[in-house]
């Protein structure tokens, strides 16, 4: 038989059925679209960001020492193998009249380059290079001023701006974290020539060469990390001790030394004295004179240096050396956004676009058998007129194949190149690191186009070999009707009894087509499962923020006092805390204990908080995670923050085993469980900290709330209490906020994408059926024309089972919308969040909107079709 003829058919059905070919089309291609979108997006993220690391030879670890390296601490530091290590300084300063804190590095040699943007690199001690940031306030050639709080560790003051430059190890353009100087929040950063420092080393850059090549963000990576960090941790275990020691010897030392050198002076003194026999008169009273206040001189001296010498000894500080990676890095806190949002899209990846491709799969799936059904009297013409099985088959295939290669070859490359473009740009847009690089995943390409020809040509395959089974004669006659039972409804008589005609008709109808039933069902539920899941999303994290930072934390500043101020600097921060600008403040004891948990990539900062007082309020609201009820620091155990808890699966009873980074480990009784947000948190009376915290001081520190909420007014205050000699830091409260609602905005724009692809699916997918719906029974539709029904009994006598069906999808939606709502609530939390899974009343009111309002409008389209149908031509016979 000649084939010519065949496809001319075939491609006459497709353009007699375009809306149905059209429908199918946009079904694969948003599927695609969403699934390769998503699934790439997080990978291209990675992909750029280890090739600028690469590029900028980032360093993997970094070591800060309190009291700089010694040269015992270098030699020790060079036994680390197939590793490259490089000594900087940096200090924290304040320009803008002390009030905005600087951080200056002096320039890196080969690790942690600078990205140039404009200018010219330091070549002088007089240079400064400026983050890019200050580009808008400073021009090349203009002088700056720094102030530092600690005199003599740079040799200027003013420095002449010579260039504009990027940090590869700050990537944030916002927050870039806390600062000793200024309010207490890193405003800027900028390198000067290493010539620029009076001040020895105080920071070690490493790169390891066993992780050259990895993913950044990979498991792999970041288990070798820890063990590196482990190694490192472990070398420097006992160099605080040994640095103390040996700055208490040269302490003893030069006390010492000075006081053989009085002892010097009191010899001569002594041989003077024995002198003053050999004198008389007025020479003896002038010598004695002289004698005298020599040793009330000398006795001074011994007095003053006895006082010096404590006051040093008191306030020695055990040296520190403490090492970071790239986001826990003071500074780091772009890279931990970008490492948490990408994260967060590449889980959303996994969840969201699944989904969305298999209902407009399982769509696509019935939409085929549907169409082989249809065009079954022409399968039995080609099928009496000689051709083979195999060439009419050919005939459907083209059909499936063509919707679902086309569809799919547009949504690939949408996916690719404009949506994960888009939501990578939204993600990255507060950071420096610049734009994605885009990639071609062949992967996720073939699994597209395999899961498109699966759902369209397998499924044409199989309905076709099934119905050329049957003879020619048999396939020329229309499929016979289902076989007319009873429906369930009609069992329940009472209910029964009372419907109308067009109801029981519309009844028998749903229960009749159960295809067409469950596509419209799973059709609908599925649009609303992600719409409510998507609309949820942004509910919930806005409710977490509201949740954990008007009701749970609700202070200005924490100051932290240092831990050796002299009696008259704590009193000086005594009576500022009184000062009007003060509203109330609250003090407690304050420390950081870092943490090794299992099966994390990153140890665990936690924050402990004590008090000698039983409450914490207004401060901290201690909310039980069970039973919502406020509580009282206990006695005896601790209150634990819930994500913490969750990771130690620990219950208000339990005994806990806290590992700290350094090895120690610390046993504690878990007194109930508290709901926060951010952050890890234990809350416990003074004495229990003392009792199970030994060997780990806690510093005096302060809650604060300022008389004026302003932004600018808690910055000002902030800029006074750190130039205070008594104390040590200011965390505000703003900065913590402002990290959070970075990452949760991010978040949040890309839900309101993944919110207009669900709404885009519930259009096509409604219009779609409803356009099937109106061809298959167009010949029933005309016979209740002609028996005289009018034009709005004839819409809702099809439309009635679209608008019950609907509402059946709108509730199963509503219901699986809400468990796929709080997976992806759990796991697009970073370590150290937990966001809550409330919602407010839109969420619910927006999807049954939505759907509703695409009926009503496809309720016109119907109504304006069915009137257009020529009724003779519907009627005439097809036998």
């Amino acid at each position: 038989m000649k084939q010519k003829t065949l496809w001319k058919d075939s491609f006459r059905a497709i353009k007699a059925s375009k809306g149905r070919f059209l429908s199918l089309l946009f079904l694969m291609a948003l599927g695609s679209f969403a699934l390769v979108g998503l699934k790439v997006a997080g990978p291209n993220m990675e992909k750029t960001a280890s090739h600028y690391l690469e590029e900028h030879q980032v360093m993997d670890l970094s070591i800060l020492a309190s009291h700089g390296f010694s040269d015992r601490d270098k030699q020790e530091l060079a036994s680390l193998k197939n590793a490259r290590l490089e000594y900087a300084s940096f200090v924290d300063g304040a320009f803008d009249h002390q009030r905005k804190a600087i951080r200056l590095y002096s320039m890196p040699q080969s690790l942690s380059q600078a990205s140039l943007v404009k200018g010219d690199y330091p070549s002088k001690a007089s240079d400064i290079l400026l983050s890019e940031a200050l580009s808008s306030r400073y021009r090349l050639g203009q002088i700056i001023t720094i102030s530092l709080k600690t005199k003599g560790l740079l040799k200027h003051r003013s420095y002449r701006v010579v260039g504009f430059a990027h940090s590869p190890e700050i990537w944030s353009k916002t927050n870039l974290g806390v600062s000793s100087a200024g309010d207490g929040n890193l405003y800027a950063y900028a390198y000067l020539h290493p010539s620029a420092f009076q001040q020895g080393h105080n920071l070690l850059r490493i790169r390891y060469d066993d992780l050259r090549g990895l993913n950044a963000f990979s498991t792999q990576y970041n288990e070798r990390l820890l063990q590196h960090q482990a190694e490192l941790d472990q070398i420097l275990q006992d160099n605080g001790q040994e640095r103390y020691e040996e700055m208490l010897n040269d302490l003893n030392r030069s006390l010492k030394d000075s006081k053989v050198k009085l002892e010097e002076q009191r010899t001569v003194l002594k041989a003077s004295e024995d002198q003053l026999a050999l004198l008389s008169g007025h020479a003896l009273e002038q010598a004695q004179t002289q004698l005298k206040q020599g040793q009330e001189e000398l006795a001074k001296k011994e007095a003053s240096l006895l006082e010096l010498a404590e006051k040093q000894r008191a306030a020695m500080i055990k040296p520190t050396y403490t090492s970071y990676s790239r986001s826990t890095l003071p500074g780091g806190e772009g890279y931990q956004t970008y490492a948490t949002s990408t994260q967060s899209i590449s889980h959303v990846g996994n969840i969201f676009p699944v989904v969305l491709y298999l209902v407009a799969a399982l769509v696509t799936f019935t939409t085929m058998a549907r169409y082989v059904d249809e065009e079954r009297t022409n399968s039995g013409l080609l099928k009496a007129i000689g051709y083979s099985d195999w060439d009419i088959t050919k005939k459907f295939l083209l059909y499936g194949a063509l919707a679902a290669l086309l569809g799919t070859g547009l949504g690939v490359l949408g996916g690719t190149y404009f949506l994960s473009r888009l939501i990578s740009a939204i993600l990255t847009d507060a950071l420096t690191i610049g734009s994605t690089q885009l990639y071609f995943y062949w992967s996720y390409s073939v699994v597209a186009v395999l899961l498109a020809l699966l759902s369209a040509v397998l499924t044409a395959y199989m309905v076709v070999r099934r119905e050329l089974f049957l003879r020619p004669s048999q396939l020329l006659l229309p499929k016979p009707p289902s076989s007319g039972a009873r429906i369930w409804l009609e069992h329940v008589s009472f209910i029964w009894r009372r419907l109308s005609f067009t109801y029981k008709v519309t009844f028998r109808n749903i229960f009749r087509y159960k295809q067409r039933m469950l596509m419209t069902v799973i059709g609908v539920a599925g649009s609303v499962a992600l719409l409510f899941s998507g609309l949820g999303i942004q509910s919930s994290l806005a409710n977490s923020l509201s949740y954990q930072f008007g009701k749970l934390t609700a202070y200005d500043m924490l100051v932290v006092e240092a831990p050796t101020a002299e009696a008259h600097d704590r009193q000086e921060l005594a009576q500022y805390l009184k000062a009007d600008q003060i509203a109330s403040k609250k003090e407690i004891y304050y420390a950081n204990l870092s943490l090794k948990i299992k099966d994390l990539d990153n140890k665990q900062t936690v924050s402990l908080i004590s008090s000698d007082q039983s409450t914490l309020s207004p401060y901290f609201s201690l909310i039980g995670a069970a039973d919502r009820k406020k509580l009282d620091l206990p006695s005896t155990g601790v209150l634990i923050s819930k994500k913490l808890a969750d990771y130690y699966q620990a219950h208000a009873g339990d005994q806990l085993e806290l590992e700290a980074s350094n090895g120690k480990r610390y046993q504690l009784r878990v007194s109930q469980v508290i709901d926060m947000t951010v952050g890890h948190y234990l809350f416990m009376s003074k004495s229990y900290y003392q009792q199970v915290f030994r060997d780990m001081e806690a510093s005096p520190s302060y809650l604060v709330t300022t008389a004026k909420a302003s932004p600018s007014a808690v910055k000002d205050v902030a800029s006074q209490l750190l130039a205070m000699p008594a104390v040590q830091a200011v965390s505000q409260h703003s900065s913590i906020v402002a990290t959070v609602t970075g990452i949760v905005a991010s978040l949040d724009q890309v839900m309101t994408l993944l919110v207009l692809l669900s709404v885009l699916l519930a259009l096509v997918i409604l219009y779609h059926l409803t356009n099937i719906n109106i061809a298959e029974r167009v010949r029933e539709l005309s016979t209740i024309r002609v028996l005289g029904f009018y034009d709005k009994e004839v819409t809702l006598y099809i439309y009635r089972e679209t608008m019950l069906l609907s509402a059946v999808g709108i509730l199963i939606g509503l219901w699986g919308g809400s468990y796929l709502h709080a997976y992806i609530m759990k796991v697009i939390a970073n370590d150290s969040m937990s966001f809550g899974r409330t919602v407010d009343a839109y969420v619910y009111l927006v999807p049954v909107g939505a759907i509703v309002l695409l009926l009503i409008v496809l309720g016109y389209m119907v109504s304006y079709r069915l009137r257009k149908i020529d009724m003779l031509e519907a009627l005439k016979s097809v036998d």
